[in-house]
């Protein structure tokens, strides 16, 4: 574990503050729309929630659209798809969770997890070919 934790850490240190900084905002942005996703099923159109998906949207595009364009800022495949991996598994474990749970499947925020995890899994196939 204490090895994993050093690889991480290392990968993290390879890339410029601002992505360190737009891979903590993405976090949090994911995490907010999971938790709207629990706690305000039928109210997600609000300006802010608007907001905080698109930015999540943004910053995970940016993560993982690197894959199509050159992006010097992030040179770490390893660091792209630890994060990938973590986004969908993140992802698959809330739309597993909404389905049981009976939560409302067709907010905006259960859509855009949903969005999410394509693009992730996406992200991810592209790499197993290398």
């Amino acid at each position: 574990m204490k090895e994993y934790y050093r690889c991480i850490k290392e990968y993290i240190g390879s890339v410029n503050m601002a992505v360190k900084s737009l891979i903590i905002i993405g976090f949090i942005a994911l995490a907010e729309t999971i938790l709207t996703i629990f706690f305000d099923p039928y109210n997600q159109t609000s300006p802010t929630d608007v907001s905080i998906r698109s930015v999540m949207s943004s910053i995970f595009g940016f993560i993982f659209g690197a894959q199509t364009t050159e992006n010097s800022n992030i040179t770490s495949k390893k660091l792209q798809t630890f994060i990938s991996c973590t986004v969908a598994i993140i992802c698959l474990l809330t739309s597993v969770a909404v389905h049981w749970l009976n939560v409302n499947q067709t907010g905006a925020s259960a859509v855009e997890i949903r969005n999410l995890l394509f693009a992730s899994v996406g992200f991810l196939l592209s790499r197993a070919k290398e």
